[in-house]
């Protein structure tokens, strides 16, 4: 514990595995196939083991905290199948090129997963080791930047490893007619934070315009659409037409929080419902406009649709499959490395 001027900061020390003993099961059921919870360990202990190379918190004494920000830490406390992976898996982590990776995993996949396309990195070759991986037993070929493509298989069943989750597949109608002001308070949050995934324009969409200007009023959100998918499905840009000016939207975390704010209901595959969404649960979405003038949002998935999908890596742990076929299923050109056996090592 250390004082600050804003009061106390409570620092809990402890080892790297035993610090895993708490991640994995605040991250995967332990109820999980005991392959798919190996997973999960060497997964996590490789983004730990960044973070304590990284020093992001050290003014504060820490290495990282105990939320989704970082991992989700004592959620649920350990169990015996949590303890027994990371036991199993001990002080395993995954290399690319040399160095160590941030092993990214989310939910549940619509079929397939994508790459750091859809977070527009700078450098994407940086992420090397993310591939677009094909869930489903059959269609691995497939190319889903077509939008009729991707409509006709959104809205199609298919066998896959996680086809049996109620996230696989979801559908909302997304009405746009009173969303302006909540729209456009998204934006200008998400903007601030990083303005070449927020591009301003005039109505004619090509003259970027300054969004600081007081006078420049883009009017009502009057309609919106794809511009340009990933070749797994997910939406790369959204454009908004406003009444003067048009906005395109870039990045799978600003598309799902603008279209999540204008969802009142989203209907899952086993037909539960959520009310009053603050996020789209992914953005492998269609933005199709209806006669009555909302919008048909028909989709599949749970998380940003990166790296390993955790249902899916049960479905393969059930289907027979072992945590080092399926970690080189879900990344691609990697390498599994015992911690105490890098020496000179770097990290991505």
């Amino acid at each position: 514990m250390r004082s600050t001027e804003n009061g106390y900061t409570v620092v809990n020390e402890l080892p790297l595995e035993e610090y895993l003993y708490a991640v994995v099961p605040s991250e995967m059921p332990s109820s999980f196939s005991g392959e798919a919870l190996k997973t999960q360990a060497v997964c996590a202990r490789s983004y730990a083991y960044m973070q304590l190379l990284r020093a992001d918190l050290a003014a504060y004494g820490a290495h990282i905290n105990d939320s989704t920000s970082y991992q989700v830490y004592n959620k649920v406390e350990k169990t015996k199948e949590s303890v027994a992976a990371v036991d199993a898996t001990c002080g395993q982590v995954l290399t690319w090129n040399g160095k160590v990776v941030e092993a990214y995993y989310f939910s549940t996949s619509m079929g397939y997963t994508d790459t750091a396309e859809i977070w527009n990195v700078d450098d994407p070759s940086a992420y090397g080791y993310l591939k677009k991986a094909c869930l489903n037993r059959t269609d691995a070929g497939m190319d889903l930047s077509d939008e009729t493509v991707f409509s006709n298989y959104i809205k199609s069943s298919a066998d896959g490893y996680d086809s049996d989750i109620r996230y696989f597949r979801w559908f909302a109608t997304a009405d746009i007619s009173d969303k302006t002001e909540q729209v456009n308070e998204i934006l200008k949050t998400r903007h601030s934070i990083s303005p070449k995934n927020v591009l301003y324009y005039e109505s004619d969409g090509i003259t970027e315009c300054n969004v600081d200007d007081e006078e420049h009023n883009m009017g009502t959100l009057t309609e919106m659409s794809v511009e340009a998918r990933s070749s797994s499905g997910s939406i790369l840009t959204l454009v908004l037409t406003y009444e003067r000016g048009v906005v395109k939207v870039k990045t799978e975390y600003n598309i799902r929080k603008v279209l999540g704010c204008m969802v009142k209901k989203i209907v899952y595959a086993d037909a539960a419902e959520a009310e009053n969404i603050t996020m789209l649960p992914s953005a492998f979405s269609t933005v199709e406009k209806q006669e009555d003038g909302t919008y048909l949002l028909s989709g599949g998935g749970y998380g940003h649709g990166l790296g390993m999908s955790q249902n899916g890596a049960n479905g393969m742990a059930k289907a027979g499959m072992g945590y080092l076929d399926i970690l080189n299923y879900f990344y691609q050109n990697i390498t599994v490395e015992t911690i105490g056996e890098m020496e000179g090592k770097e990290t991505l």
